[in-house]
C-alpha cells in the first residue's frame, strides 16, 4: 500500500541513507509508522540491507538484533573488542551496505556498546540506522549519544516522525476503504479516535463489515478497540509501577481532560506518587495534556483498549469514585456525573444529575444534549409513570427547538400509553405532545385530539388548560369556524386571567396574538410565528424587524422556520439574487413538514415566474398535498398560484376562508375571485382590517372586475407602500395588457424588462408573447449563456467533487474557488439535480 503522509520524512530519510558513512536515528512514539518509513526506502535504496529487532527486556538475548541481523558466524569468539572489531572488519568489505535495527528503547547493554563502537568507525558505504520510541527509552540518553560517536566526515540525521495530518488521515483511509475520499465528520472522528497514529487507523478499518457514511462513524464509535493496540499497551501498562497503572486507569474511566487533582482522587494516589504518575505517564506516552493542566488519554481507543483490561468490579468503583470527585468542583458537570453514577450503578444520583444536566443544556441552547440525557432517562424501568410524564413533557420541550421529532413523539406516545388514568400528569403530555403534532409534524388533527384531549385531564391546572384552548383556537388550522375558536380563546383568556408571567400564559399571549393577526387585527407581540403571521397580512418590514431580533436567539428550528418566512419577502418583495440557492440551503436544513411547504411555496411561484411550468406545479401539488389540514395561508396562496396555470378549483378554498374569516391572509387567493359579488366581498369586509397586502389585492380584483387602467395604478402604488416589488409589477402587467388592447403596448414592453431584470423570464415571456400577437415587434434582451435545468460545466465539476466526499473548503482549494462561490455553485446543482444532501449526488454525477 501507498505511504500516505510522509512525504518530508521519507525525503530526509533517503537523503540520509545517501549520504554514506552516517548514522540516522528514526524517532516516534508507537504506531507512528517509523518501520514502514524504513521499507519505503528500502524498496528504493540500491544496497544491501540487514534486518535486527531488539526485544523487550524478558525476552533479550545480548547482542541478537546484530545476531539477526548478520548471522551467527560473524559473531566469532574472543574479546569483546575482538567481536566487535569483526563486525567491522565485515562490513568494510560488504560494499553499499545498511544495517537497521529496530525498536533501541529495548536495546540490551551488549547491542548498545556495539553500535556505539561501530557508530564510531564507520565502514565507508556503510549507514546505520536505530528506530526508536522515545516515551519507552528508559536509556534515551544512551541512545542519542551514539550521533556523538560519529567520526569527523560522517553524517548524523535524526528523522522524527509525528501523528498524520488531518489530510493525511483522509488519504490513508480512502485508499484502506477503497474510495476516492471521505466526509469531513468521518476524518474528523478518526483523528479523535486514533490520535491520527496510522497503526491505528489502519487496524481500526480492517474490519470489512463497517458500512459507509453515518453508519461507518457510529460502527467506528462502537468498534471495540484493535487486538495488536490492546496487546501494545498492556505491554506498556505492565512496564510502569501499579500506582502509575492506577492513574492510567483513572484517566481511561473519566474519559475527558480533568485536573491533576482529580486524577488522583480517582485512583486513590496523592502526594509524591501521584506526581511520579503524571510524570511518567507524560513521558512515555500515555497521558496527554490537551489543555494546560488538564489531562487525558492521547486519542479514544487508547482509552478504549485500556478500559477494556480492567475488571468489571474495578469498572463500578472507579465511575462512582469519578462522579464524587466530579461532585466536588463548582459549576458541578452534572451530564459528566450523571454518566459515572449510572456505569457505577448509584441510579439514583444519576437522575438527579441527568435531570439537571438537561435543563443546564436547555437552557444554553443546547437542545439536542437535553434530547439525548432525557431519552436515555426515560429508557429506565426504574421511574414511576409521574415521573416518566414529566420527563416526557421536557423532552418534547426540548426536541421541539431541534426540530428532530420523530424520536421524542414515539416515547411521549409509548410514555402516555402506559397509564390510562387521567390525571394532570397525562393532561400535561397530552398538551407537549399535542403541540408537537400540531405546530411541527404535520399531524395537525391527530395533535388536536391531544390538544382536546389535554383540556379535560388538566383539571386544576388551569394554565395548561388555557394553554391547550389557545392553541386549538388558532384560526390558521383545523376546520372549525372561527367563531368556536375565538369562543375557545376567551375562555382560555378567563383561565389565565390577569396574570403576564409564566409559560402558560405566555403560551396563551402568544395564541392570541396569532388570532389577532389572522383576522386582520395588530397586535404587538413577537416572535417568529408573530413574524410569519404579519407577512401574510402584508406588514413585511415589521415583520423583518421581528424575524431579526429571533435571529438573535436562534436555534435549529428557529433558523429554518426565519429561512422560510425570508424567502417569502423576498419572492413578493423581488429580491431574487440567489434566492434559488437559499431556499436549497433551508431546504437542506430542515425535515419539518411546514416549513418545508413554506419554502415549496416559494420555490414553486418561483419556479413558474421563471418559466418551469411543470417543476412549479409539482411543488405547488406538494405543498396542496402537506396543508390539507392547514396552515390555511400556504394552502390557500399554493391554491391561487396553482389555479393560474391549471383547472385546480377555488370552491373548497374559497369557502375555507369564509368560515375562518381568512380575508386578510388570502389576498393571493382572492385575486383569482371568481365573481364579482365574491370581490365586493372582499373589498368590503378588508376595508376595515389592518392588512396592507389584502387591501393592495382588493383594489386589484375591484380593477379587473371594472378594467380600469387607474385602479391597477392604485394597486401596484399600494403594493409598492409596502416592498412588493413583484406585486406591483402583477399589477403593472395587468395594465400593461387593458392599455394594449386599446393599441397602446409601451407599459407592457417596459413591465417585461422588469421582469426580465428581476429574473422572472417566463412571466416576461407571457409579456412578450402578448406583444406579439397584438402585432407589436419585440425581441427578449440577450445576455450571457444560460443552462436551464442542466448542470453548467462549473456546476458539474463541483457537485463531482462533493458526491466524492471533498469538503467545500478543500473543493475551493483544488479549484482556487472561494468557499461562498463553491457553495453557490453546489446548491445550483442540488436545486437542478432535484437532491437534498450532498451524499445522493454521486449517482447522477459519476463519470
Amino acid at each position: 500500500m501507498k505511504l500516505v503522509g510522509r512525504e518530508h520524512e521519507l525525503r530526509a530519510l533517503r537523503t540520509a541513507v545517501r549520504a554514506a558513512p552516517g548514522l540516522v536515528l528514526v524517532v516516534g512514539e508507537a504506531g507512528v509508522g517509523k518501520s514502514r518509513l524504513v521499507a519505503e526506502v528500502q524498496g528504493s535504496h540500491p544496497a544491501r540491507w540487514l534486518m535486527g529487532q531488539c526485544r523487550p527486556v524478558e525476552e533479550q538475548i545480548p547482542l541478537a538484533p546484530v545476531i539477526e541481523a548478520m548471522g551467527e558466524p560473524v559473531l566469532r569468539s574472543g574479546t569483546r573488542h575482538a567481536v566487535f572489531s569483526s563486525v567491522v572488519e565485515r562490513l568494510s568489505g560488504a560494499g553499499p551496505t545498511v544495517l537497521v535495527v529496530e525498536d533501541l528503547q529495548w536495546a540490551d547493554p551488549g547491542t548498545l556498546q556495539l553500535l556505539r563502537f561501530l557508530a564510531g568507525r564507520l565502514p565507508r558505504e556503510f549507514v546505520l540506522i536505530g528506530t526508536y520510541r522515545p516515551e519507552d527509552a528508559q536509556q534515551a540518553g544512551e541512545i542519542t549519544a551514539l550521533a556523538g560517536c560519529v567520526p569527523v566526515g560522517a553524517r548524523a540525521s535524526e528523522v522524527r516522525v509525528g501523528p498524520l495530518s488531518a489530510d493525511a488521515v483522509q488519504g490513508l483511509a480512502a485508499e484502506l476503504l477503497g474510495v476516492k475520499s471521505l466526509p469531513s465528520a468521518l476524518i474528523d472522528e478518526l483523528v479523535k479516535r486514533t490520535g491520527s497514529l496510522p497503526f491505528v487507523v489502519e487496524e481500526l478499518l480492517r474490519d470489512e463489515t463497517l458500512g459507509k457514511g453515518d453508519a461507518l462513524i457510529q460502527a467506528l464509535a462502537d468498534k471495540p478497540a484493535p487486538v495488536a493496540l490492546r496487546a501494545s499497551l498492556t505491554i506498556r501498562l505492565q512496564q510502569i509501577p501499579g500506582f502509575c497503572r492506577s492513574v492510567i486507569r483513572a484517566a481511561a474511566v473519566l474519559d475527558a481532560p480533568v485536573s491533576e487533582a482529580i486524577l488522583g482522587s480517582v485512583a486513590e494516589v496523592a502526594g509524591h506518587q501521584l506526581t511520579t504518575a503524571m510524570d511518567t505517564g507524560l513521558a512515555r506516552g500515555l497521558l496527554g495534556e490537551p489543555k494546560p493542566g488538564l489531562y487525558d488519554l492521547r486519542h479514544a481507543l487508547a482509552r478504549r483498549a485500556i478500559y477494556e483490561t480492567i475488571p468489571p468490579d474495578e469498572v463500578r468503583r472507579l465511575h462512582r469514585r469519578a462522579a464524587s470527585a466530579l461532585a466536588s468542583v463548582e459549576p458541578p458537570d452534572h451530564a459528566g456525573i450523571a454518566s459515572h453514577s449510572r456505569l457505577g450503578g448509584s441510579l439514583g444520583d444519576w437522575m438527579i444529575h441527568s435531570e439537571l444536566a438537561a435543563e443546564h443544556a436547555a437552557n444554553r441552547g443546547d437542545h439536542a444534549v437535553a434530547v439525548a440525557q432525557l431519552t436515555e432517562m426515560l429508557r429506565s424501568e426504574a421511574l414511576t409513570w409521574a415521573d416518566r410524564a414529566r420527563l416526557a413533557v421536557k423532552l418534547g420541550q426540548s426536541a421541539s427547538p431541534t426540530g428532530q421529532l420523530d424520536d421524542a413523539v414515539a416515547v411521549m406516545r409509548g410514555v402516555l400509553g402506559s397509564s390510562t388514568v387521567a390525571s394532570a400528569s397525562r393532561g400535561r403530555l397530552r398538551l407537549a405532545l399535542g403541540l408537537l403534532l400540531q405546530e411541527q409534524t404535520g399531524s395537525v388533527c391527530v395533535g388536536r385530539r391531544e390538544l382536546a384531549a389535554a383540556v379535560s385531564e388538566l383539571g386544576s391546572d388551569l394554565g395548561s388548560a388555557a394553554w391547550a384552548l389557545s392553541a386549538l383556537a388558532v384560526p390558521t388550522v383545523g376546520s372549525e369556524a372561527v367563531g368556536e375558536q375565538r369562543a375557545w380563546l376567551e375562555r382560555a383568556l378567563l383561565l389565565v386571567g390577569e396574570y403576564s408571567e409564566g409559560e402558560a400564559q405566555l403560551a396563551v399571549r402568544r395564541n392570541q396574538a396569532r388570532f389577532r393577526l389572522s383576522v386582520g387585527e395588530l397586535d404587538e407581540a413577537d416572535g417568529v410565528e408573530v413574524a410569519g403571521a404579519l407577512a401574510w397580512l402584508g406588514h413585511d418590514r415589521r415583520s423583518t424587524a421581528l424575524l431579526d431580533r429571533a435571529a438573535e436567539t436562534e436555534n435549529p428550528f428557529t433558523r429554518t422556520a426565519i429561512a422560510a418566512i425570508r424567502a417569502r419577502l423576498d419572492f413578493t418583495a423581488g429580491n431574487w439574487t440567489g434566492l434559488a440557492d437559499r431556499l436549497a440551503r433551508a431546504r437542506a436544513e430542515t425535515a419539518l413538514p411546514f416549513i418545508r411547504a413554506e419554502l415549496d411555496l416559494v420555490d414553486g411561484r418561483l419556479h413558474l415566474a421563471q418559466g418551469d411550468v411543470a417543476g412549479g406545479k409539482q411543488l405547488l401539488e406538494s405543498v396542496s398535498a402537506a396543508t390539507a389540514h392547514g396552515p390555511w395561508p400556504l394552502r390557500a396562496a399554493a391554491t391561487a398560484a396553482l389555479h393560474r396555470h391549471t383547472d385546480v378549483p377555488l370552491d373548497e378554498c374559497i369557502a375555507l376562508v369564509i368560515r375562518k374569516d381568512g380575508w386578510p391572509w388570502a389576498s393571493d387567493l382572492l385575486t383569482c375571485a371568481p365573481t364579482h359579488e365574491l370581490a365586493l366581498k372582499f373589498a368590503a369586509t378588508v376595508a376595515d382590517r389592518d392588512a396592507p397586502a389584502a387591501n393592495a389585492a382588493a383594489t386589484f380584483v375591484q380593477a379587473v372586475s371594472e378594467q380600469s387602467a387607474s385602479l391597477f395604478t392604485t394597486a401596484a402604488d399600494q403594493y409598492r407602500a409596502i416592498g412588493r416589488h413583484y406585486d406591483e409589477t402583477v399589477a403593472l402587467e395587468a395594465r400593461g395588457q387593458l392599455l394594449l388592447a386599446n393599441g397602446d403596448p409601451n407599459d407592457l414592453i417596459s413591465v417585461a424588462n422588469t421582469y426580465e431584470a428581476m429574473g422572472a423570464r417566463g412571466d416576461a415571456r407571457r409579456c412578450r408573447d402578448a406583444l406579439r400577437e397584438a402585432g407589436v415587434a419585440v425581441s427578449p434582451k440577450r445576455g450571457r449563456r444560460g443552462y436551464g435545468n442542466a448542470l453548467s460545466p462549473r456546476e458539474l465539476e463541483v457537485a463531482r467533487l462533493a458526491a466524492e466526499g471533498l469538503s467545500n473548503s478543500r473543493i475551493a482549494s483544488t479549484l482556487t474557488l472561494s468557499v461562498s462561490t463553491v457553495e453557490d455553485h453546489l446548491s445550483h446543482a442540488m436545486r437542478k439535480l432535484e437532491v437534498r444532501s450532498r451524499h445522493d449526488l454521486a449517482p447522477l454525477v459519476t463519470r
